[in-house]
């Protein structure tokens, strides 16, 4: 499972961040990726213009920690053992494969339903003290993992995943579901860059607008209480601050 695998990597990569050396603060470079199967706009705002993007917000879901033991029992009723608390047994959705099956049980994993949306279950998954979000969609019945609590929009049609992946990145993630396939797009910002703020604009076309402020600190070499080499500390008095909106015509 794709999001499994990512976790073990982090695990990993949590070894080697005290060796990270941090770019020399340059506000001229903005480095980011694109990993996507469909066409979007990206523009970069002035902070007068993000200003004035307040009007047009739209208010966030904000996440839900707390298990729904009540609909978890219409959940276990309509699709018993797809996914329980510590198991999945269900089609999956990954980038590389579309979808696959998956059957996994892991006794250390804790998986509980959190909240329902449109045609989506929500689930909150807890792995090697990391947090995962999973979506159970009742019309394809297929997994999709978020790294963050999903924005569901457009009544399910639109889910947007925004903030910190595992791995270091921050990244802004669209899925656009129709009725043969899911459009996906991936933008994503290196672990120097902080994803601050993110601003869900209305939809005039059902196609809802993304801003995300990316701040990148500097960062001074200073000595390690513990006499172990040098680490990094953010000096919050000098940054660089980039303004992306992302949307679809």
């Amino acid at each position: 499972m794709k999001s499994l695998l990512t976790l073990l990597l982090f695990l990993i990569q949590l070894k080697l961040f005290g060796q990270f050396k941090y770019p020399k603060l340059n506000c001229e470079k903005f480095d980011y990726t694109i990993d996507s199967n469909t066409r979007m706009n990206i523009s970069f705002l002035s902070s007068e213009n993000y200003i004035e993007y307040d009007k047009d917000t739209i208010q966030k879901e904000k996440p839900n920690l707390k298990e729904n033991i009540e609909l978890n029992k219409i959940f276990q009723q309509k699709y018993p053992g797809k996914i329980t608390e510590n198991c999945i047994n269900s089609k999956y959705y990954n980038r590389e494969n579309d979808v696959t099956n998956v059957e996994f049980c892991d006794r250390k994993s804790k998986i509980k339903l959190v909240g329902k949306k449109d045609n989506f279950y929500i689930f909150k998954a807890d792995a090697f003290e990391i947090n995962i979000y999973l979506l159970f969609d009742t019309n394809s019945e297929v997994i999709y993992d978020m790294n963050n609590y999903p924005q569901i929009l457009e009544n399910g049609k639109v889910v947007i995943d925004a903030g910190y992946q595992y791995g270091g990145n921050n990244v802004i993630n669209y899925y656009f579901f129709g009725e043969e396939n899911v459009k996906y797009f991936e933008f994503s910002v290196p672990i120097y860059y902080q994803l601050k703020n993110v601003k869900l604009l209305k939809s005039f076309n059902s196609n809802p607008k993304v801003i995300g402020n990316f701040i990148r600190y500097n960062h001074n070499e200073v000595s390690n209480e513990e006499g172990l080499g040098q680490k990094s500390d953010f000096d919050t008095e000098k940054y660089c601050r980039k303004l992306v909106m992302i949307f679809k015509n």
